[in-house]
């Protein structure tokens, strides 16, 4: 075995990584997405998120690889953490004394370009890469090496909203102090780089680093709506922690006028999509006054329509309608045709504050809100959904909410 070389601040750096909780976890679409973005614009067969801990280097999501972690005595990325400011570029490594004998190289997968931009935590420790690998030797234009360091921090973006995420879960109604931290941290970690990579890529997509052609704009385009994405999931974070701890928030108390959101609504969530579908609205007539925040129940309305448009096809009609719900009650429904959710996924989509989307592609931590925000207005929200026949997600609020 190779002597492994140790960061000057490796206890430290272990430390953090155990901190993240993510060695050994099961695959995830957030990082599998980066690692096939990086392997796409870098025009590489294998892309990885490596990991190293005290003797392996454990892959945290692959592309063209099949080997779940290696020894880190081997480990092209054990010595990129090294620097962890700077890309370790290795042109060819048969030219490179450090890799020329290394099994890597010389058998499978036969290394001969490697490239790991560190993924760094904002205490500086560096915990692995975003690395991309040839079996030829190459080099990476500015582009490109743009590209990887960004995706890289996109990494770490994901693994502190994990992290901070775990936290949030923890809380016990002993621990509310804590979370105006938390909450500053999320918005100081997240949102800043964040909106700088979205500075970046529009700079990109406008040119500014030259020409795009328009192979590199599709990519750039799905990578900048993935990080369009990521910053909503945090902004709705933030506002789920908000309910969480103003457990006696003062809502609006104004007359909430539905046609009203539901054109906004719509509005907004066409200026989202490349692809318009059908939206219509219904309004019972002779509908009694309800009094509520017509900000925060707007976004539910858009929570539930943005899920539908996730799925719906673009041959078949959305509806929202409001409508009468027993004589205290009115019912506002967003309904759309789809596979159909299944009984288990139903009881947990609503009670469910954790990342990511299920099977059915819904934003269980969109949801998760707008449970917050309904029960807030002393309403009740549920989904309908048989196969083939469509779904159907609906919330109640009382007639006099708020009218004191």
């Amino acid at each position: 075995m190779n002597e492994i070389i140790l960061t000057h601040n490796e206890t430290l750096r272990l430390q953090a990584l155990r901190q993240y909780q993510i060695l050994d976890t099961i695959c995830e679409a957030a990082f599998d997405d980066l690692t096939r973005l990086a392997a796409q614009i870098c025009g590489t067969p294998i892309a990885l998120i490596s990991l190293i801990d005290e003797s392996r280097q454990w892959f945290k999501s692959k592309v063209g690889l099949d080997t779940e972690s290696t020894s880190r005595d081997l480990a092209f990325c054990a010595q990129a953490i090294l620097q962890p400011y700077e890309t370790l570029i290795i042109p060819d490594t048969l030219l490179d004394p450090r890799f020329a004998t290394n099994p890597l190289v010389t058998s499978d997968p036969y290394i001969r370009f490697y490239a790991g931009a560190p993924i760094i935590t904002p205490e500086g420790y560096a915990l692995g890469t975003l690395c991309v690998i040839d079996h030829v030797p190459r080099q990476l234009n500015l582009e490109q090496l743009e590209a990887l360091q960004m995706l890289s921090r996109q990494v770490m973006a994901q693994m502190e909203l994990k992290r901070n995420l775990y936290k949030l879960q923890c809380i016990t109604s002993d621990e509310h102090k804590q979370i105006k931290y938390l909450i500053s941290a999320l918005s100081h970690d997240l949102r800043t780089p964040l909106l700088a990579t979205r500075g970046t890529l529009y700079a990109m997509l406008g040119g500014a680093f030259g020409s795009v052609s328009d192979t590199w704009r599709d990519v750039l385009e799905d990578c900048r709506q993935a990080n369009e994405d990521l910053l909503k999931f945090v902004e709705v974070l933030l506002n789920v922690s908000r309910y969480k701890t103003e457990v006696n928030k003062r809502l609006k108390c104004e007359i909430i006028s539905w046609k009203n959101i539901f054109l906004e609504t719509i509005i907004r969530s066409n200026g989202t999509q490349k692809q318009k579908s059908a939206i219509k609205y219904k309004i019972a007539s002779s509908l009694p006054i309800v009094y509520g925040d017509s900000l925060e129940i707007q976004q539910v309305v858009q929570i539930l329509l943005e899920n539908a448009l996730k799925v719906n096809s673009l041959d078949q009609e959305i509806t929202l309608e409001v409508a009468f719900f027993g004589v205290e009650k009115v019912k506002i429904s967003v309904r759309y045709n789809s596979l159909g959710i299944a009984p288990l996924d139903k009881e947990s989509l609503f009670n469910s504050f954790i990342q990511g989307r299920g099977r059915n592609n819904i934003d269980k931590l969109g949801l998760y809100l707008c449970l917050q925000i309904v029960e807030a207005h002393k309403g009740t929200i549920n989904v309908e959904s048989t196969a083939d026949e469509g779904t159907t997600f609906w919330f109640t609020l009382p007639v006099a909410l708020l009218k004191t």
